[in-house]
C-alpha cells in the first residue's frame, strides 16, 4: 500500500509551495487580488484544463445555493470555477496536504472563501455526516482508487436522495496495460485502472441510476498534442501544470497520449443520480 508521505511526494515533487510562488511572481500575480481566471493555467491540474472543467460542468444540474462536494479537489479550480457560475458552496476534500494550503491560499487571493472550504481528506473514509449534498463530482481521482467499492459508496452516503454524481476519469483499454510513468502514476503501484463495464457495475450494485457515459478519448488527445508541443524557451508560459508537474511531466503527458491512442486507456466521464 502506498503510503500517505508517498502519496504527498508524488504529487507535489518536491518543494511545490517555492515553485509555484516563483511562477507567480513571474507572471506578476503574486499576493494580489485575482480573478479566478488568473489561475485557470495552474489551478486545473489535468491535459485538458479549464475546457474539461467546462464540458463536466455542463453535465452537472448544479443550481444555486446548492452544497456540492468535490472529491480530490486538488488545488480547487474547478470548485472556484463552479463555485462562481452557479453560484453554489463547494466543499472539497484532497489527501494532499499542500493542495490543500495552496487551494485556500488561492481562495483568499480571489475571494472566494466563502462560497470554496478545501479540507484535508479520503475520499475513501468522508468525514461528513449522511444525506449532507446537493450533488458530488470527482475529476481525474479515481484511477488512484485501489477499493472503488468504497470509494463510491462513499459519495452515494453523503449524498441526498434525488442528486447527482459526476466523474471523470481514465479506464482501463481493451489493450490493457499503460505506459508508465503516467500524470497520475509513476507505476503500477499506484495506478488502479478498471474496465469501463466494471465501473458501471460498481456504481449499479451501490444503487446509482441514469448511469450516462459519453468517451473523450478524441478531446484528451488533442489536448495531451496542445501541451507537449515544443516551446522554445523563452516562450514557455510562465503559469502551468508543468509547475506542479515538474520536469517529468512532458514525458509522463506523452506516455497518456500514446495510451489512449493505442487502446490502453479510455478517458470517459460519467453523471448518474441517486
Amino acid at each position: 500500500m502506498v503510503s500517505i508521505t508517498e502519496i504527498e511526494n508524488f504529487w507535489t515533487r518536491g518543494d511545490l509551495h517555492s515553485r509555484i510562488n516563483q511562477a507567480m511572481l513571474d507572471s506578476g500575480l503574486n499576493n494580489k487580488k485575482l480573478e479566478i481566471e488568473d489561475l485557470f493555467p495552474i489551478d486545473q491540474y489535468h491535459a485538458r484544463g479549464i475546457g474539461a472543467t467546462k464540458d463536466l460542468g455542463k453535465r452537472m444540474p448544479i443550481t444555486k445555493n446548492q452544497k456540492i462536494l468535490d472529491v480530490g479537489c486538488g488545488l480547487g479550480g474547478p470548485a472556484r470555477y463552479y463555485a462562481k457560475e452557479f453560484k453554489c458552496h463547494i466543499t472539497g476534500v484532497d489527501i494532499t496536504p499542500s493542495f490543500i494550503e495552496i487551494g485556500n491560499n488561492f481562495n483568499r487571493l480571489t475571494s472566494m472563501s466563502t462560497m470554496v472550504d478545501l479540507y484535508v481528506g479520503n475520499g475513501e473514509k468522508l468525514e461528513f455526516e449522511d444525506e449532507v449534498f446537493d450533488g458530488a463530482y470527482s475529476q481525474h481521482v479515481t484511477m488512484n482508487i485501489s477499493d472503488r467499492m468504497k470509494f463510491f459508496s462513499e459519495i452515494y452516503r453523503v449524498l441526498k436522495k434525488g442528486s447527482f454524481f459526476a466523474f471523470t476519469e481514465h479506464g482501463l483499454g481493451p489493450e490493457g496495460d499503460p505506459i508508465f510513468p503516467l500524470p497520475w502514476a509513476d507505476n503500477q503501484e499506484m495506478s488502479f485502472l478498471l474496465p469501463l463495464e466494471n465501473t458501471n457495475a460498481i456504481l449499479k450494485e451501490i444503487g446509482f441510476i441514469n448511469i450516462k457515459l459519453i468517451e473523450t478519448g478524441d478531446k484528451y488527445i488533442e489536448g495531451y498534442e496542445k501541451l507537449i508541443q515544443k516551446q522554445p524557451k523563452s516562450e514557455k508560459p510562465t503559469l502551468g501544470i508543468h509547475v506542479i508537474g515538474g520536469s517529468s511531466m512532458h514525458e509522463r503527458s506523452i506516455n497518456s497520449m500514446r495510451s489512449i491512442k493505442e487502446n490502453r486507456t479510455l478517458p470517459f466521464e460519467i453523471v448518474c443520480e441517486k
